[in-house]
């Protein structure tokens, strides 16, 4: 009698060679680390504003050909009176048709005095938020700026804030 495959044993066959075709199927996802069109970006500003303003900007730069992705925003101000709130800051970035789009970050809160640097506020927002580079600036110029506001006129200010985000290729 001739010998025959059963059945069994070539299901056994097909069954051990499915797993290496699902496996040669999944592709495995791309991290950020391994994308080139995707660096990270942080800058830090400071600002200091004197008597008798109640404003100021900050800016902050947007490399030519790229398109900031901004992730969070953090701002540290201190003022010599204990008085002085931090109520309105708002962030700025620039498109790239070379219009503005301004919004409001989230409130200061202050923390407290402290012996070197008199009365300190500080706000952090998690963001979603993206800026192009200054239309006509061979540099790319500065399309990010923070516009922070305080309540005292009388009172000296400095402030430093610190974006965060990534690089991406337009």
């Amino acid at each position: 009698m001739p010998h025959h495959p059963s059945f069994a044993r070539a299901a056994a066959v097909a069954a051990s060679l499915l797993p290496l075709a699902a496996l040669a199927q999944y592709a495995t996802p791309m991290r950020n680390v391994d994308n080139p069109d995707r660096q990270p970006y942080q800058e830090t500003a400071s600002i200091s504003i004197s008597p008798p303003f109640v404003n100021g900007f900050m800016f902050f730069p947007t490399p030519a050909g790229k398109r900031v992705v901004l992730e969070w925003a953090g701002v540290n101000c201190s003022s010599t009176s204990s008085a002085d709130v931090f109520p309105l800051i708002y962030l700025n970035v620039t498109r790239a048709n070379g219009s503005q789009n301004n919004m409001a970050l989230a409130p200061m809160l202050r923390t407290g005095s402290n012996v070197f640097i008199n009365n300190v506020s500080l706000g952090q927002t998690v963001l979603k938020a993206y800026s192009e580079s200054v239309p006509g600036v061979a540099d790319g110029g500065s399309g990010i700026s923070l516009n922070i506001f305080h309540s005292d006129s009388t009172q000296n200010v400095f402030c430093i804030a610190t974006l965060t985000g990534h690089l991406l290729v337009p």
